[in-house]
């Protein structure tokens, strides 16, 4: 089987629209890969805000998104894109960032121009490097990347578009291409000309995001597609839904305190049980116990009859 990374690079020279939808913890990973897409992303918006709970800002740095990414990895069999900030420095810090975020296994990683501490995108108060600092940047990933992980790809991000405007973010773009990225992430066009532009001039695949409310004004997947942009982030995708069904739990709880109509808000004990794996681990344990110290805890050492008790009940989670 190919490595991530090669699955990763394939995915992004097939035609057509890809979606990135991105993952905050190892749970919202499990269920992305679940739902049926070909790749995880990470956002780091969804890492600072559930990590810490605090805006994608600056805040964390280096340390906590590379372990949240290889918990991330872990639980997932696909091919994952992770957020790497800015590389958290000049190139020799990319050069770290790189090699490190290699050996966890990441497919991919990208880093952005902004000035650290950075910010969320699409937030205003953003400030961008010199571009040749970014191009700088890019050579020491590729070179690190060809040591390390030679499948890696590496993304790179401009934010240029609402900072100096269109025509830096286009020469950024290029610049970004030439310099050896795989794919480059343009953030926040501001129309479907902008769009052709970019995939007409720039070199490699490009890369945008849809935030609703956003920078960014709100495209359908088919425009995008018909201009030939070829992956698309949508890095809220799990936090925000994730987020609203808390508030809403909790407030029944708070103001109804009706347990039957929190219960069927949510999936069930069995569902969230087959979510995260376990069946494998009761194999597992069966598999390192005796049949007398199975009878003891479980009353059996049958497997499927331990399970049935565990799991009676459970619907497909993704039956509608």
């Amino acid at each position: 089987m190919a490595s991530k990374g090669k699955q990763f690079k394939n995915i992004l020279k097939t035609k057509g629209l890809h979606l990135r939808p991105c993952a905050y913890d190892a749970l919202s990973a499990i269920l992305i890969q679940k739902a049926g897409f070909k790749i995880v992303g990470t956002t780091g918006y969804g890492i600072s805000s559930s990590l810490i709970g605090q805006p994608d800002m600056g805040l964390i740095g280096y340390h906590e998104m590379l372990e949240r990414t290889r918990t991330i990895i872990n639980a997932v069999d696909l091919p994952v894109d992770v957020d790497v900030d800015t590389g958290y420095g000049n190139a020799l810090n990319v050069h770290w960032t790189v090699q490190n975020f290699a050996r966890v296994g990441a497919a991919s990683i990208r880093f952005e121009d902004q000035v650290w501490p950075k910010r969320c995108g699409h937030m205003a108060g953003k400030q961008v490097i010199p571009s040749n600092d970014m191009v700088q940047k890019i050579k020491a990933a590729v070179k690190t990347r060809d040591s390390e992980n030679p499948d890696m790809a590496i993304g790179a991000r401009t934010d240029a578009r609402t900072v100096t405007g269109f025509d830096d973010a286009l020469n950024r773009a290029k610049a970004y291409a030439e310099a050896g990225s795989d794919y480059v992430y343009v953030e926040a066009p501001q129309s479907l000309d902008e769009v052709e532009k970019l995939v007409e001039k720039v070199p490699v695949p490009l890369a945008f995001n849809v935030i609703p409310g956003g920078k960014t004004p709100p495209f359908t997947f088919e425009e995008l597609e018909e201009r030939g942009v070829r992956y698309v982030s949508v890095p809220m995708i799990c936090l925000y839904p994730a987020a609203k069904a808390m508030m809403d739990a909790l407030y029944e709880l708070k103001h109804g305190r009706d347990i039957r109509k929190i219960a069927g808000m949510g999936v069930s004990w069995a569902e969230f049980n087959n979510l995260v794996g376990v069946n494998k681990w009761r194999r597992l344990e069966i598999e390192s116990l005796s049949e007398d110290e199975l009878n003891k805890i479980y009353g059996t050492s049958d497997l499927t009859e331990i399970i049935e008790k565990e799991l009676s009940g459970t619907e497909k989670v993704w039956k509608k």
